[in-house]
């Protein structure tokens, strides 16, 4: 079977063909109670005026580069021209605020794992970032490792290693996930981004135990998932008095309306709780964003 990148996709796209299918699906499902069929398209077009919209209106969801320049955007000091649409996806988008956060908890959790000889890895990797921007000074024989299934992240990874002077501590794998294959290799593994695209548990659950046996007895698993807004549970962990309703509103109008995007699989802390206990880790903790958008779990394999 032919594998396949579930975050993005790389197959060509005429643009226009795509928006005037959008524009006929969103006329056809008519107003809905929260937003009309003229703002929709009017958001739709908007989505054309920047390099990202139109790489998330033709892919469906973000590659590596495009996540680095979102969870990079609050370092940047370049004041460039852009539109409202790319300002609203860089800077207020309650789930773009909740991803910049969870970056800088998993650098900060990262960093107690840096030691000399440690292995660290990276899986998907994306750009490298959570462990390109780990403080190694004092430290020696620190390796970090990329798996990812995009040839075109991996380069993207090893362009910033060099950028960032840390091309002789890394390794760069394209491999599936899925199929590691690896035992105690690791002391600490990080994933963000592959079970918010992927529909099925079971595959989540085993997506883990994969994490587990890669790991180094007494290891460190430090990932994060998506936990689901209120139209969908009874049982939101949303702190809905954090997040700006009509931001919520418009993001909500964006990624499902007009780009039906990919990256909408959600799961509750306990749930997560529950697949990572059945994949063999214990001393679950969990760290929340504001908003208890986007949580951080840490989990450890045995010792």
């Amino acid at each position: 079977m032919k594998k396949r990148l579930i975050t993005h996709s790389h197959l060509p796209t005429d643009l226009e063909a795509l928006l005037q299918e959008k524009r006929e699906r969103i006329q056809s499902l008519g107003d809905k109670d929260y937003v009309t069929v003229d703002r929709q398209l009017q958001l739709l077009n908007e989505m054309t005026g920047f390099e990202l919209g139109v790489f998330l209106l033709k892919n469906k969801g973000a590659n590596g580069y495009w996540i680095h320049h979102l969870l990079t955007h609050p370092w940047s000091n370049a004041h460039q021209e852009r539109t409202d649409l790319d300002n609203f996806f860089l800077e207020r988008a309650p789930l773009s605020l909740a991803t910049q956060e969870r970056f800088l908890i998993f650098l900060r959790e990262i960093q107690k794992s840096v030691k000399d000889g440690a292995r660290l890895a990276s899986i998907p990797s994306g750009l490298l970032g959570e462990l390109l921007y780990l403080d190694l000074k004092g430290h020696s024989d620190v390796q970090l490792i990329g798996i990812d299934y995009d040839e075109e992240t991996l380069r993207d990874a090893k362009e910033l290693a060099d950028k960032r002077g840390l091309a002789h501590c890394i390794e760069l794998h394209k491999a599936d996930a899925w199929e590691l294959n690896l035992s105690d290799s690791f002391d600490l593994i990080s994933s963000n981004g592959l079970n918010i695209y992927e529909p099925d548990d079971t595959k989540v659950t085993a997506l883990y135990k994969v994490f587990h046996d890669a790991l180094k007895p007494g290891g460190k698993l430090v990932t994060s998932f998506a936990t689901p807004p209120p139209q969908l549970t009874d049982c939101c962990e949303w702190k809905m008095d954090r997040i700006n309703k009509e931001d919520l509103l418009l993001q909500r109008i964006i990624h499902s309306d007009i780009l039906e995007a990919k990256w909408q699989c959600f799961r509750s802390s306990e749930q997560t709780k529950k697949q990572l206990e059945s994949a063999g880790f214990q001393d679950i903790r969990f760290i929340y964003d504001r908003a208890h958008l986007y949580p951080t779990v840490i989990a450890l394999k045995e010792k």
